[in-house]
């Protein structure tokens, strides 16, 4: 099988990472020569740092970042609102990344694995018929595949020949963005949004987001003047002298700008298209959503397509490819609603629940409960992560002769899918482990969470992770019970250590059958 990927922004870098660490043949075609050194997408959301971690490559990513440590509102210099962050609150923390170093985290990664990108290449057109795809390059060549995947931004080429719509619409406001160096007297790893009301409406604002690197570095983005929105208005220079003016009333006394590595007048949109799979051919990222840059949703979305969609190629079969439309169609929704929201708020100066923001912009809440995958239940009286949901962090677990605290994500980056049994019953999970491996094969990890090593009814092919500190029981209940995790890190089913109908299709459809 190979996979074509055009476009090798974040979300391409992302897919190809995936495939290659399955063995599958793909193609990655970028028409840059080189990666952009512009300060596009900026925040990297609590669950793709989980990702990361998954992927090996957390540290990275953290090494290159910059913790947000709060989110103000100032509404005509008085504070309104600031929303600290708890480092405890969440098993992950939202930072400040630039996405030219999120693709180098990356296309790092992609290397390591063995993985290339075939820079300077255009693809001129794409085609897909019952028995694979087709890509024509501005070249001349032309290249033939199983599958192709438009990670090409807003304007795809992909989308337009899979021929779907790409419903919304564009807000009439022009916004200016300005990526430079301030001196004033707030810390740098604060969020700012600076608004300015006369008379009960909203006559500017101007969003202050830190850049690392550099602790005088941040970019500023701010509504431009309603002269400059009509379509035929032609849009003066957009240098450090217009961002001083337009910016100033909104900014503390005192405040200097300097040192502008560029700007550049936008308008945002809000468009989500009607499908992300036709046939053979699929798009993910701004090829499929764009949205409203607030809360940092669009990159990291469009990330997380690409992780979901990854292991559905590499295993095939009708169910599990469809699912990627159906889960991810959904969450894209979800997004494009919220940020739609939100910008509607954010222009009419009406307050938002900042608490409740944070807690969507971490994506840790995102499930595909009640989807094509989800199977089984939480078994009665316990708790935690149901089918199509995330699985729960849990920490603080030993493995025998190793006197090392890991976390449940370290025993997931080898292998496809995992098997947990936890609070006894292990007659009835050995037992299980062994019907499950008869099924999926040497991909399956399967694992005993117990408060004791000591448990002579299992072999070596079920290790024990002790969970001394009651981490797992926590999270999960007294049990007995069982949970099979996809790849991606959500619930595939859930329920007792005998399994159910439910684990039967789920072992069916995971073996990329109908």
């Amino acid at each position: 099988m190979d996979v074509i990927i055009v476009g090798a922004g974040p979300v391409g870098l992302m897919l190809a990472c995936q495939l290659q660490r399955r063995g599958v043949r793909y193609r990655l075609l970028e028409t840059r020569p080189r990666r952009e050194y512009w300060c596009k997408a900026l925040g990297v959301s609590p669950r793709t740092l989980e990702i990361f971690d998954q992927m090996g490559c957390l540290d990275e990513a953290l090494n290159r970042g910059l913790f947000f440590r709060a989110v103000n509102t100032v509404v005509d210099g008085q504070v309104m609102d600031r929303v600290e962050t708890d480092p405890e609150q969440y098993p992950y923390g939202a930072i400040a990344l630039g996405q030219y170093d999120s693709e180098e985290v990356l296309e790092q990664q992609l290397r390591r694995q063995g993985g290339t990108i075939e820079r300077g290449v255009t693809v001129s057109e794409v085609s897909a018929g019952p028995d694979g795809v087709e890509a024509v390059l501005a070249s001349g060549e032309r290249l033939q595949g199983s599958y192709l995947v438009g990670c090409d931004g807003a304007h795809s080429l992909v989308r337009r020949a899979m021929g779907v719509s790409f419903e919304g619409g564009r807000y009439p406001q022009v916004f200016l963005l300005g990526d430079l160096e301030m001196q004033w007297s707030h810390p740098h790893g604060e969020v700012w949004k600076l608004v300015v009301v006369e008379e009960g409406q909203l006559v500017n604002f101007v969003v202050v987001v830190p850049i690392p690197g550099n602790p005088r570095r941040y970019r500023l983005s701010m509504a431009a003047p309603p002269a400059y929105w009509n379509e035929g208005v032609e849009l003066p220079e957009a240098n450090l002298e217009l961002i001083e003016r337009l910016a100033g009333p909104a900014l503390p006394a005192g405040t200097k700008l300097s040192n502008l590595r560029w700007a550049s007048f936008y308008r945002i949109s809000h468009r989500l298209a009607s499908r992300y799979r036709v046939g053979r051919l699929f798009i993910a990222g701004d090829a499929a959503h764009i949205h409203p840059p607030i809360g940092g949703l669009g990159m990291n979305t469009g990330l997380q397509d690409a992780y979901n969609l990854g292991w559905k190629l590499a295993r095939g079969g009708e169910q599990l490819l469809e699912s990627y439309h159906l889960e991810r169609h959904k969450v894209g929704e979800q997004v494009v609603a919220l940020t739609a929201s939100r910008m509607e708020d954010a222009t009419s100066g009406k307050a938002r629940d900042e608490a409740a923001e944070e807690r969507a912009n971490t994506q840790l809440e995102i499930s595909y409960a009640g989807g094509p995958l989800a199977f089984g239940a939480v078994p009665a009286g316990q708790r935690g992560a149901g089918p199509g949901e995330r699985l729960d962090f849990v920490d603080k677990l030993r493995r025998l002769y190793i006197r090392r605290s890991s976390r449940l994500i370290d025993f997931m980056r080898d292998g496809e899918l995992h098997l947990f049994g936890y609070g006894g019953g292990w007659p009835e999970f050995r037992s299980l482990s062994a019907h499950l491996r008869a099924s999926l094969g040497p991909e399956l990890r399967c694992w005993a969470v117990s408060d004791s090593f000591r448990l002579p009814e299992l072999n070596e092919e079920v290790p024990v992770l002790q969970d001394a500190r009651g981490r797992a029981h926590g999270a999960w209940g007294d049990g007995p019970g069982a949970i099979l995790v996809r790849p991606d890190g959500h619930v595939a089913w859930r329920g007792g250590m005998s399994g159910d109908e439910g684990l039967e299709r789920a072992l069916t459809v995971l073996s990329g059958g109908a």
